[in-house]
C-alpha cells in the first residue's frame, strides 16, 4: 500500500509542476558558440564580445547520493564575467531554479556563481570541488564491473518570470545544465516513449537506474 501512494503522490506533483532542462549536446571551439541556447521557452542568452566560451564534452554527475542526475557536456566560461562575458537567463515563469555548475579549476576554492534578478541577489554561491559526495555505479567497461564518481550539489533558488544575469567574478566556472520548475495550469505535455534502455526522471533527464523516486524506462514509469 505505501508504494501505491508514493507512486499517486508522484503522480500528482508531475501534473502540478512543469520542468524544462536546458543542457548542451554539441561542442563547439571558442569564438563559435552560439548567441543563445533554448528548451522550450526557457532561453540563455550569450555575451562573448572576446570568444572566450566554449562547449565541450565531460561527464558530470548532480544532487545527492542517493539521487542523481548526470550531463555530458559543459559550458565553459573561458574566464570572469565582465561586459564582455557573460550569461542571462529568460525564465517564461515563477519557479524553482536549478543550476547544475562547477569551477573551472579543480584546486581553486574561490571561484563564484553569482545570479541577480532586478538587482536583487538571488545566489553567490562558492563551487568547490570538496562539496561532492562519492557515488559507485554499475559500470561494465570497469574491470570490476563497478566505478566510483563524483557527485556534485545543485544550486537550487526561487526566482521570478523575467532575465536572471548570471556572473562568475573571480574567474571561470562550467555550467551543465539550467533547470526551472515552475507551476503550471495542470496540463502535462505528453511524451513520446523513449524506447533505449535508458532511466530517466519525470523531467525527461538521464538518472541512474538506482536513484530513488518515480522514473520512466523504455516508456514505463516505475518507483524505486
Amino acid at each position: 500500500m505505501k508504494k501505491i501512494f508514493t507512486l499517486i503522490a508522484a503522480v500528482a506533483f508531475a501534473a502540478s509542476a512543469s520542468a524544462q532542462v536546458l543542457s548542451f549536446d554539441t561542442k563547439y571551439d571558442k569564438g563559435a558558440v552560439p548567441g543563445s541556447f533554448t528548451k522550450g521557452d526557457l532561453v540563455l542568452t550569450v555575451t562573448d564580445t572576446d570568444g572566450k566560451l566554449a562547449v565541450d564534452a565531460n561527464t558530470a554527475y548532480f544532487g545527492t547520493s542517493e539521487s542523481y542526475v548526470s550531463f555530458d557536456y559543459r559550458l565553459k566560461t573561458g574566464g570572469k564575467s565582465s561586459s564582455k562575458n557573460n550569461l542571462t537567463l529568460t525564465l517564461p515563469t515563477d519557479g524553482t531554479l536549478k543550476v547544475y555548475a562547477r569551477t573551472g579549476s579543480n584546486s581553486a576554492t574561490d571561484r563564484n556563481i553569482v545570479l541577480t534578478q532586478n538587482e536583487t541577489e538571488l545566489v553567490n554561491k562558492i563551487l568547490l570541488e570538496s562539496e561532492a559526495t562519492t557515488i559507485t555505479i554499475e559500470d561494465a567497461t570497469s574491470p570490476t564491473g563497478k566505478v566510483e564518481k563524483n557527485v556534485y550539489p545543485v544550486i537550487t533558488v526561487e526566482a521570478k518570470k523575467g532575465d536572471v544575469a548570471i556572473t562568475y567574478p573571480v574567474n571561470s566556472v562550467n555550467i551543465y545544465a539550467i533547470e526551472l520548475v515552475g507551476t503550471s495550469n495542470g496540463v502535462s505535455t505528453i511524451l513520446t516513449p523513449t524506447v533505449d534502455g535508458k532511466t530517466y526522471n519525470l523531467a525527461g533527464v538521464q538518472v541512474s537506474e538506482n536513484a530513488k523516486g518515480l522514473k520512466i524506462k523504455n516508456g514505463k514509469k516505475f518507483v524505486k
